[in-house]
């Protein structure tokens, strides 16, 4: 079957539209937009720029993807955006192109999950299965790890990296980048406190690896372990003199000797991520008050 354009919709005759795409009343769809099989526009939706939107993906009213970057830098030069497959866009949520200083691409995954009012800067790179919340905002060149979550109202600064199942909470201002599986909150500079474990167990990851993951995010950061209201139990003191990457890589170094003991896909990749940090942000640190508790 052939697509559906509602007659109140403007679409240029340089689009191409897949199989079984639906084209609600009053759209626009620019030239050089390119609509997979499956994908439904419902009313009032503008699609601009080179931008192409995966399979099966459902863009609800007035959201407005591939617009002009909002930089003083954009020269008017071809500004790609990409949408994966599965994806939904809700109303009102605005997705800007990218632009030459930032590689010219603005990309969100698959089954990503994009709800009213979000704006996602330009050259943002949004990897699958992602969940951005109302009103949340991405500055420009902002880079979201697969699985992440960004809550209603938060605030990513320009240039971070949220590592891949990591939680931003509800209006938090997200100022450094977030390793792995984090879970930042705070509305004036966000402090990453714990894990998001609740995140962590609906991956199924095991319960050793689990507790491997806490106990290495307590010895990245000299958390000390609540063990009961009174007692605190601190990290090794031969780790209080390393940085945190290097405290990163001596936990590596473990993991690495004790390989087979048990699962350590994630409790790595959240490793690596602070060893390897070199980013224009600095790494979202505890606060001064923080602690972990021990599964």
């Amino acid at each position: 079957a052939g697509a559906r354009v509602h007659p109140s919709a403007v679409v240029h005759e340089g689009a191409l539209l897949g199989r079984r795409v639906t084209v609600g009343p009053y759209c626009v769809v620019g030239e050089h937009v390119r609509l997979a099989d499956g994908v439904a526009l419902h009313s009032h939706v503008v699609l601009s720029g080179h931008t192409s939107v995966g399979e099966g993906s459902e863009i609800f009213p007035f959201a407005a993807v591939g617009a002009r970057p909002q930089d003083l830098k954009y020269r008017g030069e071809p500004s790609q955006t990409r949408i994966g497959a599965r994806c939904a866009v809700h109303p009102h949520a605005h997705v800007c192109g990218g632009t030459a200083g930032g590689g010219g691409l603005t990309s969100i995954g698959d089954d990503c999950l994009v709800m009213s009012h979000v704006h996602v800067g330009h050259d943002c790179s949004v990897g699958p299965r992602v969940v951005l919340a109302s009103r949340s905002s991405l500055a420009g060149h902002v880079t979201v790890g697969e699985g992440a979550q960004v809550s209603g109202h938060a605030c990513v600064h320009q240039r971070v990296s949220i590592g891949g199942g990591a939680f931003v909470a509800a209006a938090a201002v997200l100022l450094d980048d977030l390793l792995p599986y984090g879970l930042a909150a705070g509305a004036s500079r966000a402090t990453v406190d714990s894990l998001n474990l609740r995140g962590i167990r609906r991956l199924r990851t095991p319960p050793a690896e689990q507790r491997a993951m806490l106990r290495a995010f307590r010895h990245l950061f000299l958390l000390p372990r609540r063990t009961s209201r009174f007692e605190q139990s601190a990290p090794p003191p031969r780790l209080a003199l390393l940085s945190v990457s290097e405290r990163a890589a001596a936990l590596l170094a473990e993991v690495a000797e004790a390989a087979g003991a048990a699962p350590t896909l994630r409790l790595v990749e959240m490793l690596r991520f602070v060893r390897d940090h070199a980013g224009p942000r600095g790494l979202c640190l505890p606060s001064s008050s923080a602690g972990v508790s021990e599964l």
